[in-house]
């Protein structure tokens, strides 16, 4: 921000006054070469003048604006120390010092510069905008509950005029605070702190939201009604609307229909058919030989964005009253549909491979890459016997997060990761990567071998690197490690395996996900390809009596073989059949989330299945690349 100069301006002499003018037109039409160069012949010329200050501030600003940040801040400290009687003029420069700081996420510093502003000093707008970025701080520090305090604080002083945090960028970052509080005594107490504050239909809202969430739909209601009624105009009251009609229609649930939620047209409605018919299977749609379960499915497309989800899943619950439902089976918007469910408070079966927040409503249910990464972990570590562990992985977010995910899982079991090396997607060349695992890289710090090596090609008269003699050159790979994980497509696997062997890296078991299994992964891989592990949901050659009773049955039905999709689908569909017809009554939506969230030991198709902290965890299937082929591994083999 800008500070007021009037009283140095009046202190300064007129061609100081002149020059200072030239230089705020100039900063204000973002000529910055000139203001820049305007600004040295000042301080050249007037050496003394009160306005330096102000110039240094000014200054400070337009590197902020070029995303200087680092260069700005120092201008700004700098113009605190040219003027340390100035209080008024130093609390925004202070405010722009703090704002520069939590640019540059330094956020200790900024906070600290925070607590020095008097913001009794500042005019309304500027308060705003210092409320503002104490939230941001509290935000990043994961404290919400004090950032929501600042940010409603913040809601007195927004005026019509309108400033750069405007009235909708301080209701999206409210929001975000909001929805990581989930005690209701902590939000109660903030809106009877609040309650006049212009933005408290947050807070309505929030404390609506999660009343229901816990089940307390009376309380939920009074929370819903009273948005609705004080704030018409505000931006939460359609979906407060839309919150309390499906609160009333709660207890009117159809308790024998099932909502199913799939992409049924576009690029993905192959897949979300194969999971369809593994539901239909479930419930023995279209099978004349299972006895009739009396369940109705209410399909709605999901499509491909998390908009026309939500509003698929209104349909199932507000218009069809569905008793629960399964899907969506896309991870793109899956958070955005968990949040909706649980809102409306309706058990939600996910067969998406990403998994949300924790929600009270909604269970995992597809092949998570949490439970991937788990599996895979658990596997190497009790049946392979590995110890320590080395870690490739896409340089994206999934790669990230299932890597530190594995990381966790191979701690948790006695395990030790000893190296972790990323690569950027699109990457072909994968030397540099397998060298740093290996203590081929940083050749410095080997310095002792090379010259052991050096000795020996002087003792052997070796003066020539060759074909025969690399061995007197070239270091040895450290393998300090019994197993690598690399979670990436067969194409990128395809081309990391053999770099190990043309590297010298051998032994080492390669592990990775269910994307492996793939023909195109044993075609890419061919013999380096040998005894690399992974899990699936899902082999349609297992020796399990259940999964081959599955797929003859699929077949008999369905007239092709089942893939993971419809495993996947028919076991999240059995579990929710299971918990309807283990009882004689009609259930509430929260009596079959409860009943679900009982689950322990069901024997599926995918393995015996228990939920866990949000998830249906199950044994995957092992396999492994045997003479060429996919195989299953068995314990003992």
């Amino acid at each position: 921000m800008t500070a007021p100069v009037g009283e140095s301006l009046e202190e300064a002499s007129p061609q100081e006054a002149a020059d200072y003018q030239d230089i705020e037109t100039l900063y204000s039409k973002n000529l910055y070469e000139s203001a820049e160069a305007k600004m040295n012949s000042f301080a050249r010329r007037h050496r003394h003048s009160v306005l330096l200050p102000t110039i240094e501030n000014l200054r400070g600003l337009m590197l902020l604006r070029q995303k200087k940040t680092d260069q700005a801040i120092l201008h700004f400290q700098k113009a605190i120390r040219l003027n340390p009687k100035n209080e008024p003029f130093n609390q925004y420069v202070l405010y722009n010092l703090a704002r520069a700081e939590f640019d540059l996420n330094q956020i200790d510093e900024s906070q600290k510069t925070v607590n020095d502003i008097q913001p009794n000093s500042l005019d309304k707008g500027n308060r705003l905008k210092l409320h503002f970025l104490k939230a941001s701080i509290y935000q990043k520090k994961s404290i919400p509950l004090e950032a929501s305090r600042q940010l409603l604080t913040a809601g007195y002083l927004i005026t019509d005029s309108g400033v750069p945090e405007n009235k909708k960028v301080i209701y999206k970052l409210l929001d975000q605070s909001l929805q990581s509080i989930t005690d209701i005594a902590a939000l109660e107490s903030l809106f009877q702190e609040f309650e006049d504050s212009p933005l408290s239909d947050s807070l309505l809202f929030r404390l609506g939201s999660q009343e229901i969430a816990v089940g307390n739909r009376g309380n939920a209601e009074i929370h819903l009604r009273a948005l609705i009624q004080k704030y018409p105009e505000g931006p939460y009251f359609l979906q407060a609307t839309e919150l309390l009609n499906s609160v009333q229609i709660q207890t009117s649930i159809q308790s024998r229909a099932i909502g199913v939620l799939l992409p049924m047209k576009g690029k993905f409605a192959k897949f979300g058919m194969k999971s369809l018919q593994g539901i239909q299977m479930a419930f023995g749609i279209f099978d004349s030989n299972e006895p009739d379960s009396k369940m109705s499915l209410i399909v709605e497309d999901s499509g491909e964005e998390s908009e026309q989800m939500i509003k698929a899943l209104d349909r199932l619950v507000l218009k069809h009253h569905v008793a629960a439902v399964i899907g969506p089976m896309l991870s793109k918007g899956v958070e955005q549909v968990a949040q909706r469910a649980q809102e409306l408070g309706v058990p939600l079966i996910s067969l998406a491979r990403k998994s949300g927040p924790n929600q009270d409503y909604v269970f995992q249910a597809g092949l998570t890459q949490q439970i991937q990464a788990y599996e895979v972990a658990r596997f190497a570590i009790e049946q392979l016997g590995a110890k320590r562990f080395a870690v490739i992985y896409p340089n994206e977010k999934f790669g990230i997060d299932i890597s530190h995910t594995f990381w966790d899982a191979v701690e948790s079991m006695g395990g030790k990761i000893v190296g972790s090396e990323y690569y950027n997607p699109g990457e072909t060349d994968f030397r540099q990567v397998i060298d740093k695992l290996s203590g081929l890289y940083y050749s410095g710090a080997r310095q002792r071998e090379l010259d052991l090596l050096a000795q020996e090609r002087d003792a052997n008269h070796i003066t020539k690197r060759t074909r025969k003699t690399e061995q007197f050159y070239q270091l040895k790979p450290i393998v300090d490690y019994d197993a690598v994980f690399i979670p990436d497509e067969p194409k990128v696997a395809g081309q990391i395996l053999p770099t190990f062997a043309y590297r010298d890296v051998d032994h080492v078991r390669f592990l990775g996900t269910s994307a492996w299994n793939s023909p195109d992964f044993i075609s890419r891989a061919q013999s380096y390809g040998e005894h690399a592990t992974f899990v699936d949901a899902y082999f349609a050659d297992s020796k399990s009596q259940t999964s081959k009773n599955f797929t003859t049955h699929y077949k008999a039905v369905f007239g092709q073989d089942p893939t993971s999709f419809e495993a996947l689908a028919y076991d999240a569909a059995s579990l929710l059949k299971f918990t309807l017809s283990s009882s004689s009554s009609n259930l509430s939506r929260s009596d079959i989330r409860d009943r679900l969230k009982s689950i322990r030991d069901f024997q599926g198709v995918t393995g015996k299945i228990t939920y866990r902290d949000g998830q249906f965890f199950r044994n995957l299937t092992v396999l492994t690349v045997k003479n060429g082929h996919f195989a299953e591994f068995l314990s003992g083999h």
